[in-house]
C-alpha cells in the first residue's frame, strides 16, 4: 500500500470514528475528545521533550488533564470554569504567537525549559481542549462543531491545492519548508467561503464579517501548524509519532485545530450565543 492510499485509509477510518461518537451524543464526543488529549500528552511527553513514562511526572500530567477536563464535563460543567477556560486559551495562543515569532529557530530556550518543567505540557493540551469541549453547552453543538472541522479541513485542503497548483513563493522555509503564500492565502479563501456557506446553511446568516471571521480562523489554523513545525525542528523530530498510517501522531493531526478553536470557542460564546 503506498503512502497516499496509507493516508486515504487512515482518513477515512478517523473519520468514522469522528462521526460515530458525535452521533452517540455529547459525553461519547467529550470522551473522545479526552482520549485524543491524553495521546496528545504522551506524544508530547515522550517524543518531543524525551521524556520518559516511567516517571511520577508523566503520570501527574495526565493527571493534570483529566481531573479537570473529567470535573467540568462530566460532573459539574459550570459555565463560568469552562468560560475561564477558553479565556486562559486565548492567553496561551499569544504567548505562542510570541514564541513563534520573536523566539530564534536556533534557539533552545523553550525546549529547555519545556524539558525542565515537562508538566508544563500539559496546558498545551487542555485549554485547546476545554475551549472545543465548552462547544457542547449549546443546543446547536454538532452544528458549531461541524463548521469548525470543515473550517480547518477546508484550510489544509485549499493550501494543499492552491500551493500545489499557484505556489511561488515560500512563506517560512526555515519553519516549514513546503509552505508558500499562496497556499495560505487559498486556504483562507477555502475556509471563508466553506465557513460562510454551511453556517448560512444551518444557522441562516450570511453576513461579511463570517467570511472574514472564518478566513482568520484558517489562517490560525497555519499558524497553529506553523508552531508545531518550529518546535518538531526545535526537538529534533519529524512527526509526533507514528501511530497514524500515513499521517504521523494524533498530535500531528489536531495542532492547527487546537490553536484556532480558543478564538472559535470565544467569537461563538461573546459574539453570537453567549
Amino acid at each position: 500500500m503506498s503512502n497516499t492510499q496509507k493516508r486515504i485509509a487512515s482518513a477515512v477510518v478517523l473519520a468514522l470514528i469522528v462521526a460515530i461518537c458525535i452521533y452517540f451524543g455529547t459525553k461519547t464526543a467529550m470522551a473522545l475528545i479526552l482520549v485524543i488529549g491524553v495521546i496528545s500528552i504522551d506524544e508530547l511527553f515522550v517524543n518531543f521533550l524525551k521524556g520518559s513514562r516511567k516517571t511520577i511526572t508523566y503520570l501527574l500530567s495526565h493527571g493534570a488533564l483529566i481531573a479537570p477536563y473529567v470535573y467540568l464535563n462530566f460532573l459539574d460543567s459550570s459555565p463560568h470554569l469552562v468560560e475561564a477556560f477558553v479565556n486562559a486559551g486565548l492567553v496561551l495562543n499569544l504567548l505562542l504567537l510570541i514564541y513563534l515569532f520573536y523566539t530564534p529557530m536556533s534557539s533552545k530556550f523553550v525546549v529547555g525549559k519545556l524539558q525542565q518543567y515537562r508538566m508544563s505540557i500539559t496546558l498545551l493540551v487542555l485549554l485547546p481542549l476545554m475551549s472545543l469541549a465548552s462547544i457542547f453547552q449549546y443546543n446547536k453543538w454538532i452544528s458549531l462543531l461541524v463548521i469548525l472541522l470543515l473550517v480547518n479541513f477546508g484550510m489544509d485542503t485549499g493550501a494543499w491545492f492552491f500551493g500545489k497548483n499557484f505556489g511561488k513563493h515560500k512563506l517560512w522555509p526555515s519553519v516549514s519548508p513546503n509552505k508558500t503564500i499562496e497556499g495560505v492565502v487559498g486556504g483562507a479563501l477555502t475556509s471563508a467561503f466553506v465557513g460562510g456557506i454551511f453556517f448560512h446553511f444551518l444557522f441562516g446568516k450570511m453576513e461579511v464579517k463570517l467570511f472574514i471571521f472564518f478566513a482568520f480562523l484558517g489562517l490560525m489554523s497555519q499558524v497553529g501548524d506553523l508552531i508545531q513545525s518550529k518546535l518538531k525542528r526545535q526537538c529534533e523530530i519529524k512527526d509526533s509519532s507514528a501511530l497514524i498510517p500515513g499521517h504521523g501522531g494524533v498530535y500531528d493531526r489536531i495542532d492547527s485545530l487546537m490553536f484556532l478553536t480558543p478564538f472559535y470557542a470565544a467569537a461563538i460564546k461573546y459574539f453570537y450565543f453567549g
